[in-house]
């Protein structure tokens, strides 16, 4: 029992990344665990171990001990079934929100996992992934290419709290160098935003990560503004590109496009009113932005801005450039 104890001990001290010296593990046994051996015994383990466990010693001098790259993970008790969904799920939907360090460092419990659903004799998690998806109703649009050294950066700066300085295309032809205090990353459909401040400055702002070029970690602590919040960043509705303060929207809605707004909401406070014609009257406090405009002009003809007047005006036109253009040969 007591050879089994040590050769437990010495499997949990090699590494996922990285090597570990047969010297260090002898000094660990005595040091953390009180365990009196020999250097001797130690190789004599590892040699043993490495005929059950998928362990690699690179022959070096002391040797030093590794696990292989397609080692699965070792864990007890094992994955059960509902952690190897959840590695699952994990890697399916979130792989762009993890750095690629921590991916490399999950690579073993995702094979672990994929074979332990692979493995399950009857169950229906085992068929879970196969019948759950995410769908945008938004148009899918091509993900914009980003530097994979760029972004392997960005997130090193986020994760050690470091400024870097970026070379940033504001718009093609035209790029400038900033230095960058980091305070979050956003994923706005295919999208990949930063929210940092720059300079001197304390504003947030957003920088688009595939226009960034290159990246340089610098050694100043990026510090965070007094009461800035990632989340409350986002509630402000900065990502909707504010235009003004919040206005009371009247708009009315055929009766097919008002349907979902009983179920789904536009606020919480929203008041919806039946019109003799069969049409709907929307009625609430918003934010006056960029992405209501958006909201509204997917309707098409399906809904009119009723207030308050300078939404309308703006509409009115939309309308009248629409007509315009669509009264016209097309060339």
């Amino acid at each position: 029992m007591d050879s089994l104890t040590r050769q437990w001990l010495v499997l949990r001290m090699i590494p996922r990344r990285g090597r570990i010296a047969t010297t260090e593990i002898l000094d660990r046994l005595t040091s953390e665990y009180s365990i009196e051996t020999t250097l001797r015994t130690v190789q004599r383990d590892l040699q043993d171990l490495s005929c059950n466990f998928p362990i690699v010693c690179d022959n070096k001098r002391p040797g030093g001990w590794y696990w292989s790259k397609d080692a699965g993970s070792l864990d007890l008790p094992a994955m059960d079934p509902l952690a190897a969904l959840t590695f699952r799920l994990v890697r399916d939907s979130m792989m762009r929100m993890l750095p690629r360090a921590a991916l490399t460092s999950l690579d073993s419990y995702f094979r672990t996992a994929d074979e332990r659903l692979r493995n399950l004799p009857v169950s229906k998690l085992s068929h879970w992934p196969d019948k759950v998806r995410t769908v945008s109703r938004s148009l899918s649009l091509e993900a914009p290419e980003v530097d994979e050294s760029v972004l392997d950066l960005v997130y090193e700066a986020l994760q050690q709290e470091l400024h870097f300085e970026v070379v940033y295309q504001q718009k093609p032809g035209s790029e400038k160098k900033y230095e960058v205090n980091p305070l979050g990353l956003v994923f706005v459909d295919n999208l990949m935003y930063l929210v940092a401040t720059l300079q001197e400055y304390t504003d947030p702002l957003q920088l688009l990560i595939h226009r960034m070029k290159s990246v340089k970690l610098l050694e100043a602590k990026s510090t965070t503004p007094e009461g800035f919040s990632l989340q409350g960043y986002i509630d402000s509705g900065e990502f909707g590109y504010p235009l003004g303060g919040m206005i009371e929207l009247k708009a009315l809605f055929v009766a097919n496009a008002a349907r979902h707004l009983h179920e789904s909401k536009l606020t919480t406070s929203q008041k919806l009113t039946e019109k003799p014609d069969g049409k709907v009257l929307l009625e609430a406090t918003v934010r006056d932005d960029v992405q209501l405009r958006w909201w509204l002009k997917g309707f098409g003809d399906k809904v009119e801005v009723v207030g308050p007047k300078g939404l309308r005006e703006e509409f009115v036109e939309i309308a009248q450039n629409l007509l315009n253009s669509y009264g016209q040969n097309p060339q």
